[in-house]
């Protein structure tokens, strides 16, 4: 029955991660479709649906905002004869047809550049000015793109006066009568829409706004802003599900992507609601950030994408924190108009990013860190860039800027990832720091009430951690771990032998009451570990750190006391779990072979050998380490560890060859 219970409840788990999943996928399908609709400009080709009115739309008379056509004009013929004139009078020798050649061509390229009056701005007010090409309206900057009267004026004075030694002043007169702009501006109403604008106008329902493959022209993007963008609230009527089920398709392709590799390769993530909630947040996050951003114009460069893997990699491992970098920049890449330089600088960024970031507690590191991955944003960027430019100033420097934003904004992950932890229930690197500070309340308490388990537990933790390094686990966890793996010996400190003085008060006691009291500082330290708010990770290590082992000792004394006496052998077996993980695997087999070697009087080097060999053994052999996640060729290379360390601890005395005996020659 409870079987079956089990397999009910672990199938509805299941469940709820997909249906999570999916609402993740929907939603950025959703925002990635807002945000297709909302990149569209003049010039651009409707790709979407063909668009027709599904109620009347009302057309005011007049339009929301003034544009303005730029007209530009040829040299006057008048200002042409006129300089011809002036220049047939030159004195002779002077190079009079080269002279007004080259004055005429100087005077054309200013033409062809447009010459505005210098009142020309503030006649325009706040419009938006255009000039009209073969392939349709070009925005334009008037001061950027044309020149002022007044500056032509004094442009062509400074080349008379270099040019020409004689008859400047008539030249100059010349260019006060006949220089006049020739840039006009004028209201744009386009041809087809002017009758509509001159009073109210009512397109009926069903009338056609654009068809897909058109190119949107002036008069479609007015139509498709009042008719479809410009709306109060957003209506399914003018949601193209054609095209979000494209989004939607290619979302449930990447995060199912995402999805499998958790499985296959982070199964202890999928399996928990909480850990899969965790890392479906970032793409949904993100998305919502880019969405924002870009639809308030501004730039998605500014946004710290190299927050993922570095939070990721604090809690998980580096595969899994890239991975989840490249769904979230993928994504990102569907809403943002930013191009394949995007896709690309962010990927390098977030590679570099788990080469590098490996802690987040060491500020120093970690700042020097977010510079190097700020010069790989600028290295990049700027590499793409030159590959299109034609020089240094071709090049947009507004993007390096946002690479700086983004840096700083980097800095967020420190104050993220504690916040981060508790919401989650995680262990940072940054709070197994502190839990190993030697001025933490339990460890204080240690040093005063249990001297003898705190060197005991000072011991293991060396052990441990530098058997976990070895095969390149969490050693900080497995350090942390160690300092609290015995603090429910605090409840009686003295009914173990490390703190005993002049009495052992189990001579007072029945085996099983030994027993007993023994175990208990299994279950006295997951209370006392839950009452100090201790992390769950940290928690686990004392309920496994003995396994289901037997209290050996007092087991056989209980045989050999009553052999006849039938009991249960479970009340002298600690409560488990066995160990899962590689360092609560380690943890158990440096707690006994560091308890063990006390027992050891002037070990020699085989003798620490023996010893730590037969206690693995023994380990292997009660199926203490079945459910260990420590493969055979990892258990070597902490076995080789425990016994140099051990050899260095026990001060193991040099073994010296006998002395051979020679007898007397004589």
């Amino acid at each position: 029955m409870t079987e079956n219970h089990n397999k009910v409840s672990t199938a509805r788990s299941d469940w709820l991660k997909y249906l999570m999943a999916f609402g993740v996928v929907v939603l950025i399908a959703f925002l990635c479709r807002l945000r297709a609709d909302e990149t569209i400009d003049i010039g651009d080709l409707w790709e979407n649906e063909t668009v027709i009115l599904q109620d009347d739309l009302v057309i005011q008379n007049q339009i929301p905002q003034r544009r303005l056509l730029i007209n530009s004009k040829e040299p006057s013929n008048a200002f042409t004869q006129a300089v011809n004139g002036v220049i047939k009078k030159f004195p002779e020798g002077i190079d009079s047809t080269g002279t007004y050649n080259a004055f005429a061509d100087e005077v054309n390229r200013l033409f062809s550049q447009g010459i505005y009056a210098d009142d020309l701005r503030s006649q325009t007010g706040e419009g938006v000015l255009y000039q009209l090409h073969s392939d349709g309206l070009k925005t334009i900057d008037l001061e950027g793109d044309f020149n002022s009267l007044a500056a032509v004026k004094q442009q062509l004075n400074s080349w008379v006066s270099k040019n020409i030694s004689g008859k400047n002043n008539q030249l100059e007169q010349l260019l006060k009568v006949y220089l006049v702009p020739n840039i006009t501006i004028t209201d744009y109403v386009p041809e087809t829409m002017e009758a509509k604008f001159t009073e109210p106008q009512t397109l009926p329902k069903g009338t056609r706004i654009i068809a897909q493959g058109e190119v949107i022209t002036a008069e479609k993007y007015d139509l498709l802003h009042k008719s479809v963008f410009k709306r109060e609230a957003f209506s399914f009527e003018e949601f193209s599900f054609i095209s979000f089920l494209g989004y939607l398709l290619l979302i449930l392709l990447i995060i199912g992507a995402l999805l499998v590799y958790l499985q296959f390769n982070h199964y202890k993530v999928f399996e928990k609601m909480n850990n899969l909630a965790f890392i479906m947040m970032f793409p949904a996050v993100f998305s919502l950030l880019v969405y924002a951003l870009e639809g308030a114009d501004i730039s998605a460069y500014v946004i710290p994408f190299c927050i993922v893997p570095i939070i990721i990699k604090n809690f998980f491992d580096e595969r899994l924190a890239l991975f989840v970098h490249i769904v979230v920049v993928l994504i990102a890449s569907f809403m943002s108009v930013l191009e394949y330089e995007f896709t690309f600088i962010e990927i390098l960024a977030g590679i570099v990013t788990v080469l590098l970031v490996s802690e987040t507690r060491y500020w120093n590191k970690f700042f020097r860190d977010i510079l190097i991955i700020l010069a790989t944003y600028i290295l990049g960027f700027l590499g793409l860039s030159l590959i299109h430019a034609e020089s240094f100033t071709a090049i947009d420097w507004r993007p390096f800027v946002y690479f700086a934003i983004s840096a700083l904004l980097t800095l967020l992950a420190y104050p993220f990832i504690p916040l981060l932890e508790k919401i989650f229930g995680f262990t940072s690197s940054i709070r197994l720091a502190e839990l190993a500070d030697m001025n933490n309340p339990l460890i204080k308490e240690l040093s005063i009430n249990a001297q003898g388990t705190l060197q005991h537990s000072l011991q293991v933790s060396n052990l441990a951690e530098a058997a976990t390094d070895r095969i390149g686990g969490n050693s900080l966890l497995v350090k942390a771990a160690a300092l609290y793996h015995d603090i429910g010996k605090l409840a009686d400190p003295e009914a173990y032998i490390e703190n005993q003085k002049d009495h052992n008060p189990h001579d007072k006691m029945s085996n099983f009451e030994s027993a007993k009291k023994i175990i208990d500082h299994v279950t006295k330290g997951l209370e006392m570990a839950k009452k100090a708010k201790l992390p769950k990770d940290i928690i686990d290590f004392i309920s496994t750190h003995h396994g289901t082992t037997r209290v050996e000792y007092f087991y056989r004394n209980q045989l050999k006391a009553e052999p006849d006496r039938e009991f249960d052998e479970l009340l002298f077996r600690y409560p488990g779990p066995k160990p899962q993980t590689k360092e609560q695997t380690i943890l158990m087999i440096a707690d006994s072979l560091e308890a063990a070697s006390k027992s050891l009087k002037n070990p020699t080097g085989q003798d620490i050998d023996k010893l730590v060999d037969g206690i693995v053994r023994f380990k292997i052999e009660q199926g203490q380490l079945d459910d260990s996640e420590l493969n055979f060729n990892e258990l070597e290379m902490c076995t080789e560890v425990f016994k140099s360390l051990l050899r260095s601890i026990n001060h193991v005395r040099v073994e010296y060859p006998e002395e051979v005996k020679t007898s007397d020659p004589s």
